[in-house]
């Protein structure tokens, strides 16, 4: 586990508060976040994305740092689709 993964978000949904992002390794994590408006699609984020629970990341595309929850890693597409869009 990388404390220090690069990752670009690839999926957001305001519904869920919840995004995904693809990490270095090609696997997916889906973050909860406070309000998803302040990400965008091919944002690259930088911090433990592969670390579930409490997380503080920082998106270097904007150069913010944000509190976030890490609901699940090593996702594949259809498991991170899934978690992005249940409720």
């Amino acid at each position: 586990m990388n404390l220090n993964t690069h990752g670009t978000v690839i999926g957001i949904n305001p519904k869920t508060s919840r995004i995904a992002v693809r990490i270095d390794s090609g696997d997916i994590s889906i973050l909860e976040v406070e309000d998803t408006s302040e990400f965008e699609i091919n944002d690259i984020l930088y911090g433990g994305l592969e670390q579930e629970g409490d997380n503080l990341i920082f998106n270097k595309t904007d150069e913010s740092e944000h509190d976030v929850y890490i609901q699940a890693t090593g996702c594949n597409f259809r498991t991170a689709h899934s978690f992005l869009f249940s409720t």
